[in-house]
């Protein structure tokens, strides 16, 4: 069995959890961070302790993440929006198309250079 640690506000879906077991290709057992992630040296155990590792953050702290995750995978999910035919009204009275969004499997990041300058 693998383990996974999930770093995400969001639950997984079943979706996503099957699609991530075929990946690892044996059952996987969660790992869940769901609080906000500031810096990543916080989850230097969570990391180290982990066989893969999906991720849902801002491009600078995925930049970390995969210099803290050394060989080992970091993922994040992929999702496709899909017309549900239904047209919200907004609270301005503004209309839009809805939309949902679904699991359209995983990507390995495997390499990642993020250059930022606060302004």
């Amino acid at each position: 069995m693998k383990t996974v640690l999930w770093i995400s506000r969001h639950t997984m879906t079943d979706e996503q959890f099957c699609s991530l077991e075929r990946i690892a290709g044996e059952p996987v057992k969660l790992s869940c961070w769901k609080d906000t992630v500031e810096e990543l040296e916080s989850l230097a155990d969570q990391i180290r302790e982990a066989d893969l590792i999906a991720a849902v953050l801002p491009l600078h702290l995925m930049a970390r993440l995969l210099e803290m995750a050394g060989d080992k995978p970091v993922l994040c999910s992929c999702a496709r929006r899909e017309p549900t035919g239904r047209i919200l009204t907004l609270e301005d009275g503004r209309q839009e198309a809805e939309y949902r969004y679904l699991h359209d499997g995983w990507e390995q990041i495997q390499e990642l250079h993020v250059r930022i300058r606060k302004l």
